[in-house]
């Protein structure tokens, strides 16, 4: 609970008053401990999947564990034919071997799915790629880890950031991949560089490179991420 407090604190302000400065809020923050990576060397992928009103799934085998989240709307997850309903801004564990369906019972509202697998370098993982009508893959994302422990904690999160909005000064410390939903996220490095991303996109704020992120359209923009942190070890660093 200490480290997300103070990540919250680094790179995402609680919200202020109408109108003072603009702020950021947060949409997700799930973690996930103890995780076992496939090796020292692995890929983390997800993806972003839009859900309409009763669309479902075909039965996924989970080869590996799976890490869910709902960015919007309410999905059901069944899991060895025992189903749950995940609520936005939660999110649950799929154990591998396990027969997945993924559903949005709603009438009205899309669900927004955000999932994340380790995989070994280069393997697919059906949650990814899921095809059926009323199922749209947003975006997906693909990262390889090197050196990584035995053991991480995977932590999954999003926000929103007002037009104007910049963080503080930070370095992140630990191994991450984004996943940019709306409007245009720039990231900007005290050594003066400079990357900016659309929705639909993927990226990162490199490790170990001071820096902030920023709001660089005229609109809010959002994005959802994947941490795979050691243990222990905080996210992010505050730099003056």
């Amino acid at each position: 609970m200490v480290m997300a407090l103070a990540l919250l604190a680094s790179v995402l302000p609680l919200t202020s008053a109408v109108g003072q400065a603009p702020t950021a809020r947060s949409l997700l923050n799930v973690p996930f401990k103890g995780v076992a990576t496939p090796g020292p060397t692995f890929d983390l992928v997800q993806s972003v999947v839009d859900f309409g009103p009763g669309a479902t799934s075909h039965v996924i085998t989970t080869g590996t564990a799976h890490y869910l989240s709902v960015l919007d709307g309410d999905l059901t997850v069944s899991v060895d034919g025992k189903a749950e309903v995940v609520g936005a801004g939660k999110g649950m564990s799929v154990p591998a071997g396990a027969k997945l369906i993924l559903s949005n019972a709603g009438t009205a509202q899309t669900a927004r799915l955000f999932a994340a697998t380790l995989l070994s370098v280069g393997a697919v993982t059906d949650v990814h790629f899921l095809a059926a009508p009323g199922i749209k893959v947003f975006a997906t994302a693909r990262r390889t880890m090197f050196n990584a422990p035995a053991v991480v904690d995977i932590t999954q999160m999003a926000a929103v950031y007002d037009a104007g909005y910049r963080t503080a000064n930070h370095v992140m410390n630990e191994f991450h991949l984004m996943i940019h939903l709306a409007g245009q996220t720039g990231y900007a490095y005290l050594d003066g560089g400079v990357e900016s991303y659309a929705a639909g996109t993927q990226g990162v704020m490199y490790e170990a490179r001071a820096g902030w992120m920023r709001n660089d359209g005229q609109s809010t923009s959002s994005m959802a991420w994947t941490w795979v942190g050691t243990p222990g070890k905080p996210l992010t660093t505050a730099v003056v």
